[in-house]
């Protein structure tokens, strides 16, 4: 590669990845804990899981209570997601398609079903952190444009990995060996971001890949709109079977039974097991029920499997035989439990977390030789401040997330059960007030030692204390989390654990390379040039006078 285009790729590789730093960070950070949002729930709950009444759910019983609840489901689809690591049950009910139906049945709506007491709640009554977080991770705080953006990023990251690789290409397994912890920084952060960067590689480009299909879908749909002629539902039925639709038709006399068609549809393969049932057009002549399942990942893969029944004819219509794979209908399969990590069972999702976590610190490591490449002499005083100041906002902002988010582990568990559609305002307005103050505190303490330092230390005591807090306030021990097999409840503990003790072992490796901040000196200069500038404009003017 000649000299030319190595620069090109190498000043492409920093720009990018200074561009997308910060919101990096805060995607993958947030999103080592979205990897366990449902384990997250049931410990904020503070309830163990009752799996019988999950696989054993009364679908009949279900729609007698939504019968109560709602204003009528006549030719509405009713869409329930079973859990998997929860006992939250998710419902989705569209809008009528009869005319005549009343304005409230009209209405789309979203709810939850407690699996084991079988109570209804709105969304923002059982608004959990683990949700908060994950929502966070493709800033879906920001309206309409926090998918795009989110998408957008994985983007530029993809662009970035790529970019490193042929950057460090000739000396990349040479310098995976090589680590100068008593050299200058800049060779410190330089070794470390080779490193974990080549340790990470695999996890980070697959989920770069899979980012920008999920949050740039309407991009990645373009091409296909143009095969099929712009016909988008045809597109969306080949794709997702389960979007297709169905013609009104008139109201049944007879009143249709759900469990015995799930459990026939369960017994059609062995080990296959049900994650969401549709009922299409409830009530109506042509109602349908569609049930999707895996197999046991152990035993398949890939392993998705589909039955539609047409209730008042009593025949299956349509077969998906999970031990077949469809091209069309399994890549979407596919990109989705590759990010999110669930068809492994616990032990990948907390490889995972772990690979994430190492994201985080390569993209510090790329922030903090971004600055130090930039430390020198031959800059003007001005360049240098502008990147200081830099790099203490990016760094303030990246890492006083961590002590926010263990804060609101604490705060999650202390809020009382019964505040309901209040939990969501709380961690709003806890959550970003109080990362905008520990930002301002650090960014204009000016140093990113500091920053470094007390973050882990701050994060990690409070890290330390969650497991406390949630012993007390609700008796799950770990000790009786773990005889009582509760590891969902366990495992957030024990995640807490291991990652305040390696913070805390961080800061206590933690040596300040440099005696002094050089902000201040560099302050005290440029000061210095600026009353000189001043002072020259004024002898020119009063010479030009």
């Amino acid at each position: 590669m000649s000299k030319r285009l190595y620069n090109i790729f190498f000043h492409t590789h920093t720009v990018s990845g200074i561009v997308i730093s910060v919101a990096l960070y805060v995607i993958f950070l947030c999103g080592a804990f979205a990897l366990f949002k449902d384990e997250i729930e049931v410990w904020e709950r503070g309830v163990p899981i009752n799996r019988e009444k999950i696989t054993n759910l009364d679908y009949d019983q279900l729609i007698s209570l939504l019968k109560e609840k709602e204003h009528g489901l006549f030719t509405r689809d009713i869409h329930i997601t079973l859990p998997q690591a929860s006992q939250l049950a998710s419902i989705r009910i569209t809008a009528s398609k009869d005319t005549l139906a009343p304005k409230e049945a009209k209405k789309r709506r979203f709810m939850y079903l407690d699996t084991d007491t079988f109570e209804i709640s709105s969304y923002y009554q059982k608004y959990s952190l683990g949700n908060f977080l994950y929502r966070l991770h493709f800033f879906s705080q920001i309206p309409r444009i926090g998918l795009y953006l989110s998408g957008s990023v994985a983007f530029f990251f993809l662009f970035a990995i790529i970019t490193g690789v042929i950057v460090h290409w000739k000396k990349m397994i040479s310098n995976f060996y090589l680590f100068r912890p008593k050299s200058k920084l800049k060779t410190i952060w330089s070794d470390a971001h080779t490193v974990l960067g080549m340790i990470g590689l695999p996890f980070q480009f697959m989920y770069a890949v899979t980012s920008c299909f999920l949050g740039l879908s309407v991009f990645v749909l373009l091409p296909a709109n143009y095969i099929y002629n712009n016909n988008k539902q045809k597109l969306a039925e080949d794709l997702r079977p389960k979007a297709k639709t169905y013609p009104l038709e008139q109201k049944s006399d007879s009143t249709y039974i759900v469990n015995p068609i799930i459990k026939e549809v369960t017994a059609t393969w062995d080990d296959f097991a049900p994650t969401e049932v549709y009922i299409k057009n409830y009530g109506a002549t042509n109602m349908i029920v569609q049930v999707e399942g895996l197999l046991n990942p152990k035993n398949k893969l890939l392993g998705s499997g589909r039955v539609t029944y047409n209730v008042p004819k009593q025949q299956v219509t349509s077969t998906k035989n999970p031990y077949q794979n469809d091209y069309h209908q399994d890549v979407e399969f596919v990109i989705r439990h590759l990010h999110f990590g669930d068809y492994g069972g616990m032990p990948l999702k907390i490889i995972y977390a772990i690979l994430a976590l190492i994201t985080c610190f390569v993209i510090i490591t790329g922030v903090l030789i971004w600055i130090e490449s930039r430390n020198k002499k031959n800059s003007t005083t001005k360049q240098q401040l502008y990147t200081i100041n830099v790099g203490h906002i990016y760094m303030a902002i990246c890492l006083s997330l961590f002590p926010v988010i263990a804060f609101s582990f604490v705060l999650a568990r202390l809020l009382p059960p019964d505040l309901g559609e209040r939990r969501l305002n709380v961690y709003y307005t806890v959550f970003f007030s109080l990362w905008a103050i520990v930002f301002l505190f650090f960014r204009y303490k000016r140093d990113n030692f500091f920053t470094n330092k007390f973050s882990f230390l701050i994060g990690g005591v409070i890290g330390l204390i969650i497991p406390i807090v949630n012993g007390v306030s609700s008796g799950n021990w770990i000790w009786k989390a773990y005889l009582n097999k509760e590891y969902e409840i366990l495992i957030v503990d024990l995640f807490w654990i291991l990652l305040s003790m390696a913070s805390l072992f961080i800061v206590a490796k933690s040596k300040r390379k440099r005696p002094k901040n050089k902000y201040y000196e560099l302050k005290k200069i440029r000061k210095h040039e600026l009353s000189q500038e001043r002072e020259s404009r004024r002898q020119k003017k009063l010479k030009y006078n």
